[in-house]
């Protein structure tokens, strides 16, 4: 007896069970503001809200489009920015960035944004209200205006930014070291911070009474200060400061700025 041939519609049957079995994942849709911050060329959500590597193998390069192509990253009030978004940002470079505000982030520590090559069009940053910030290091030629205002927690502070023309420090009380460089700073106004201890400066467009230092409360007899007072210290170097000026004014014309370390502050004592 010869087999008998399976029915045809049993047959496609089959292979429908099999195709169904073999179908790829598909990738999850886009949100339609990741198109529209590459055209606008401004990030301004939640860093959450970005492409990620971990939902889809090809938002990784999705992501950094978006940042790179960034003119303007806004990140304001969220408890999700943290430092290892800045740090992201520095690394990319994006190289037409000219603005960077992560004001009011209460869980933001640190942000370095550093050697003097990263982001090389960056005129302003705005890290006011960050009351977890303790430490902040920038190198930058083109940067303009930083704001620092209102960081409680602000300890630290080294900028070497030779266009800097506005550096706000309102009411960073704890601010015990800052270590400047600036060729067009003018004004300088210090007085919120009443713990500075260590300060050293190299700013030679800027005069003695353009600076607003802390009124220093006089100490008892019996105290033995470890730090005389910074105020003291300021009027004490000024001249010294004046005369080295113009020496390292002709230096820099002749060197290039450094890119990972700020040599000038080494012999600038004030």
């Amino acid at each position: 007896k010869r087999a008998k041939c399976p029915r045809p519609e049993r047959m496609g049957k089959a292979k429908g069970k099999k195709g169904k079995k073999s179908t790829d994942p598909q990738e999850p849709p886009h949100d339609p503001g990741w198109e529209r911050a590459v055209e606008k060329g401004k990030w301004d959500r939640p860093a959450e809200a970005l492409p990620d590597a971990s939902q889809w193998p090809t938002w990784g390069a999705l992501r950094e489009r978006i940042l790179t192509n960034a003119a303007e990253i806004c990140i304001t009030y969220t408890q999700s920015l943290r430092d290892a978004f800045p740090a992201e940002v520095v690394k990319l470079s994006p190289p037409n960035l000219r603005k960077v505000e992560f004001r009011g982030s209460p869980n933001l520590s640190q942000f370095v944004c550093s050697p003097v090559s990263s982001c090389p069009s960056l005129a302003s940053v705005d890290l006011s209200s960050c009351n977890a910030l303790q430490f902040v290091l920038i190198q930058s030629n083109k940067l303009e205006v930083l704001n620092l205002s209102r960081c409680p927690a602000l300890g630290k502070a080294l900028i070497q930014c030779k266009g800097l023309r506005t550096l706000n420090l309102e009411g960073c009380d704890t601010l015990h070291t800052l270590m400047l460089w600036s060729e067009s700073l003018v004004e300088l106004d210090l007085s919120s911070c009443k713990e500075l201890r260590k300060l050293e400066l190299y700013c030679p467009e800027l005069v003695e009474d353009k600076i607003k230092m802390s009124k220093v409360r006089p100490l008892a007899a019996a105290d033995d200060p470890k730090h005389k007072p910074i105020a003291g210290l300021l009027v004490e170097n000024y001249n010294e400061q004046k005369r080295r000026a113009a020496d390292a004014r002709e230096v820099e014309r002749q060197t290039s700025a450094p890119s990972s370390v700020i040599p000038s502050f080494t012999h600038m004592k004030v």
